[in-house]
């Protein structure tokens, strides 16, 4: 059992490095503002966690092709799966997790998702990333975002009705965006 444990735990800080190491900068940030603490960051991270372990261990094709995003005990759950049972399983799984007040169930059901629809929302969410990111009047690591089927999944935390306004433009800027979901919580 703890060997299954560490090798989930490594496949969890490789697959997600990007969002530990913005996890930790947004800690960072946000202590000095009236955002999330670290208490609550570190909860989010716990029940990000604890869904990942128990889609890896009902079935590995949730764990690797559903995405989750933790905000205030708030989980969106974005990806692709082959079956609508198993999307069904992924919410009943994430409903389980201790500190989940809610779920947001974006996960699609394969109907010929290909290489081709991966590289446009490859290509979406660099294009987005790299607007948020070179953007000087954005928090850098208030926001976290999905692209699944080229649309957009804002998440986050702000009290900046502007700054969530200018996310919110970047993304409508970007070719081949079909739509917006904007699950932002404003403080």
């Amino acid at each position: 059992m703890t060997k299954h444990f560490i090798i989930l735990l490594s496949i969890f800080f490789i697959g997600c490095g990007p969002s530990l190491v913005s996890t930790g900068a947004k800690t960072v940030i946000k202590e000095n503002e009236d955002e999330k603490t670290f208490s609550e960051s570190w909860d989010d991270a716990t029940i990000k966690l604890g869904i990942k372990e128990k889609y890896f261990s009902y079935d590995a094709t949730l764990f690797t092709r559903i995405d989750v995003e933790v905000e205030l005990g708030k989980v969106l759950l974005t990806g692709v799966v082959p079956y609508g049972d198993m999307r069904l399983e992924a919410v009943r799984l994430a409903w389980k997790q201790d500190g989940v007040i809610e779920v947001l169930n974006e996960i699609s059901i394969d109907t010929g998702y290909g290489l081709d629809d991966i590289a446009k929302d490859k290509f979406i969410s660099t294009q987005l990333y790299t607007k948020i990111f070179t953007d000087s009047n954005i928090k850098k690591f208030k926001y976290d975002f999905e692209v699944q089927k080229q649309i957009v999944y804002l998440f986050g935390v702000s009290s900046d009705e502007q700054e969530i306004n200018r996310v919110i433009d970047h993304a409508k800027d970007i070719k081949g965006v079909l739509d917006i979901i904007n699950y932002i919580q404003a403080r």
